[in-house]
């Protein structure tokens, strides 16, 4: 996903472009006019926009640019006023009130997002390309690794038992898949998402009950 932040505050701008750059192709503008041309540029799959900008008002500023973004757009601004509010969200997709979280405004796009998309800690599924990317580059899965990952990250924060696994990676001729090939095929999975497949931080193992995500 690529994603432009619209944000003068420096220190603000640069930490959530440090942030979602872990799993999107991010930049960042410090001004309208900025934002303007890079918006000629190349095109956004999402914005987060902060509206009180140096050189104008951002509310006017997507007033005037809405027809040529495609992209979604999600405010980012001190202005908790409920008619400003109003006003955001009759031109963009979502209104955050800062201070916000990181994890939260993650949460927000992710949510604004075409479930086409999934993401996973730094991992971006494109479920209709079939394609795990991590930090913009691709990771090759097996069709089975890919099946459980997209069970795990459709299902983030649960508690999978392995009999559910063993459910989703089922053969396609209707064999009975096995306990240890699960095993195997979660350990192949951490081995190539996982920093150190051995202390996994991803796919977490809760010892008799199953697996677990949190990310």
């Amino acid at each position: 996903m690529k994603l432009l932040i619209i944000e003068d505050e420096r220190v603000l701008r640069e930490s959530m472009m440090t942030f979602f750059a872990a799993t999107h192709e991010v930049d960042g503008a410090a001004s309208l006019k900025e934002a303007a041309r890079k918006l000629q540029q190349s095109n956004w799959d999402a914005l987060i926009l902060d509206l009180t900008l140096p050189d104008g008002d951002g509310l006017s500023w997507l007033r005037q640019w809405r027809q040529l973004i495609s992209g979604k757009v999600l405010v980012l601004t001190a202005n908790d006023q409920e008619s400003t509010e109003i006003a955001g969200l009759q031109l963009a997709d979502d209104f955050v009130v800062k201070p916000a979280s990181l994890r939260v405004l993650k949460a927000r796009l992710a949510k604004l997002m075409p479930q086409s998309i999934l993401t996973m800690g730094q991992l971006e599924i494109a479920l209709a390309k079939g394609q795990v990317l991590r930090a913009g580059r691709p990771i090759t899965l097996t069709a089975t690794e890919w099946r459980l990952l997209v069970y795990f990250a459709q299902n983030q924060r649960q508690l999978i038992s392995r009999e559910q696994l063993i459910a989703v990676i089922w053969d396609a001729h209707d064999n009975f898949v096995n306990d240890n090939t699960l095993t195997v095929t979660i350990k192949r999975l951490r081995e190539k998402l996982e920093p150190d497949p051995t202390q996994p931080q991803l796919i977490r193992t809760i010892r008799g009950m199953g697996y677990f995500v949190d990310v």
